[in-house]
């Protein structure tokens, strides 16, 4: 070993120790899902689950808007909703819509 070496070029990377601690560290970090709102008749209520996504979807693609077709809004082929600037216009009426962080709770107990 020549001594007139940095001691940080000595060391071998092995991926196989850096994978295995990712991956336990990601095993305890918990996952979180998103649950989107709409605020009609005077409360807050989660619209349909396949819905859910897409709002999602729209978010992370910095998309504008999106057209669903809710149980919300019965009777109406669509109604667009922006996520970003969180409302969504039904008859030309706007609503309030809100993003709620969620822990998943069953995460722990896998």
């Amino acid at each position: 070993m020549d001594s007139n070496q940095p001691y940080y070029q000595q060391q071998y990377y092995q991926p196989q120790q850096a994978n295995s601690y990712y991956s336990q560290r990601s095993q305890h970090q918990p996952s979180y899902n998103y649950t989107w709102l709409v605020f009609k008749d005077e409360q807050w209520q989660p619209f349909d689950r396949e819905n859910q996504s897409k709002l999602e979807q729209t978010l992370s693609v910095d998309g504008t808007f999106v057209d669903i077709c809710d149980s919300l809004f019965p009777g109406v082929k669509r109604v667009r909703v922006f996520p970003r600037n969180n409302y969504l216009s039904y008859l030309g009426v706007k609503y309030r819509l809100s993003r709620i962080l969620q822990p998943d709770a069953w995460g722990y107990f896998t």
